[in-house]
């Protein structure tokens, strides 16, 4: 079947009409003529897969990895177009939501571009195929769980995070451990320097790695630790193998540390962006108390804590949690407190911080229901949203609506090449 393709909808399908019938394939640019293969027929559209480019657009360019389809499968286009793709699906999910913006007018505001397109992310993290006739690195394919990309290298990450993953090749070919399931590398953006995790099935196979890989490894410029994980046992600590088991980040006078199973965000520039529209956003709003939910290692209770009196922080996972109190020894922070545990299960702390603003950074899945009613009861000026789904984040903005009307709203291009973004929202009571 032939298709011309009439736009990009998210999360990054393509999307014609076939005899008025909608049509989602895997890929395609606005205004390209198509072929592709019907895979499945649902009831109010088809499934299909695209076999060949038959009327490519300019703005088609050639990706850079074999295994885009993986890695960022807006690398078949210029990013002048993926800039304006992302504002056009944004502004069409708010639209459909009918979310209400006080600022008037029908034009939401642009996507703010990354400054790094290639090389940007700080972690790239890939599943060992021992398999015939030589084992290699790879990402599974999209929405799969059994096809596997060999991956060489990745545009995404630095030069030496791909030197890295030379040696590891390598290491792979020569010296087998068929007990190591997945490689990851995460490097610092202010030293460069590199933490590689190795994840096995028992500890045995971590204690071989360290016997047979290490001597390779600890030769590897930037290199600075090596961590073991069992996935198996999802609460126990990294295992040392070598070196220090922790990056730590500088910005001016601020430290912040992370471990292998730590969040942390992977494009640097655009965090600070981010941290720099909150600043504005919190001068003008001057809160006595701030509250930081879904808090990680304190990314912005420090950032932030020089606007506040006050920082009540909050988060569950133990590996944020321990390095959050690191990064609390590090600065010296006096005016922020942090309370261990999941956000929904400390309400009753919440409320009674009493805080004047929020900052809110929650998972792809949104806000919980009882959270989002302690938000509405608290004496709560501004919220402060942080959201990486903007159908969570519309879904979210009309359950806070009318108590919280949105002010301003803007779009950061956290993932370029990919069909992700983040978007940044400010929230204010409505009375």
């Amino acid at each position: 079947m032939e298709l011309r393709i009439e736009k990009i909808v998210y999360p990054g399908r393509a999307l014609g009409l076939h005899e008025r019938q909608v049509v989602f394939t895997d890929e395609g640019l606005p205004g390209e003529l198509v072929s592709v293969k019907i895979l499945a027929k649902r009831k109010n559209f088809l499934e299909a897969k695209t076999v060949e480019i038959l009327e490519p657009v300019p703005d088609r360019i050639e990706p850079r990895c074999s295994h885009y389809r993986a890695c960022s499968p807006y690398q078949i286009m210029t990013y002048e177009l993926e800039t304006k793709i992302k504002s056009a699906q944004l502004a069409e999910i708010l639209t459909r939501f009918k979310i209400p913006y006080s600022q008037g007018g029908d034009k939401w505001p642009d996507l703010v571009p990354s400054p790094q397109i290639y090389g940007y992310r700080n972690k790239i993290k890939l599943a060992v195929v021992w398999g015939n006739p030589k084992p290699f690195l790879a990402y599974h394919e999209p929405g799969s769980q059994t096809d596997l990309l060999p991956v060489e290298n990745c545009a995404l990450v630095s030069s030496d995070v791909n030197f890295l993953l030379s040696a590891f090749k390598e290491l792979i070919e020569t010296s087998p451990l068929p007990a190591i399931s997945q490689i990851e590398i995460r490097q610092s953006f202010s030293s460069r320097a590199l933490l590689a995790i190795l994840y096995s099935e028992n500890k045995l196979g971590l204690t071989e790695a360290a016997r047979r890989w290490l001597p390779r490894l600890s030769a590897q410029p930037g290199l600075t630790g090596v961590a073991g994980l069992l996935p198996g046992h999802p609460a126990a600590r990294p295992i040392s193998i070598y070196g220090q088991l922790y990056l730590e980040e500088k910005f001016e006078k601020l430290s912040l540390r992370s471990g292998p199973k730590c969040f942390f965000q992977v494009n640097l520039p655009q965090l600070v962006k981010v941290a720099d529209e909150l600043r504005t956003w919190l001068k003008e709003s001057k809160p006595a108390r701030l509250l930081d939910l879904y808090a990680g290692v304190g990314t912005f209770s420090f950032f932030l804590s020089d606007l506040a009196a006050e920082v009540l922080a909050v988060e569950s996972e133990p590996a944020n949690i321990f390095y959050f109190k690191e990064n609390l020894r590090l600065n010296q922070a006096t005016n922020i407190k942090l309370v261990a545990g999941r956000v929904e299960q400390r309400l009753n702390e919440i409320t009674a911080f009493e805080p004047q603003a929020a900052i809110v950074d929650p998972p792809r899945k949104g806000l919980e229901p009882e959270l989002i009613a302690t938000l509405k009861k608290i004496p709560l000026r501004s919220i402060f949203y942080l959201s990486c789904d903007p159908a969570t984040l519309a879904r979210d903005l009309n359950r806070l609506h009318p108590e919280y009307q949105l002010r301003s709203l803007r779009a950061f291009d956290f993932f370029p090449r990919t069909p992700h973004l983040e978007v940044l929202t400010r929230l204010e009571r409505a009375d």
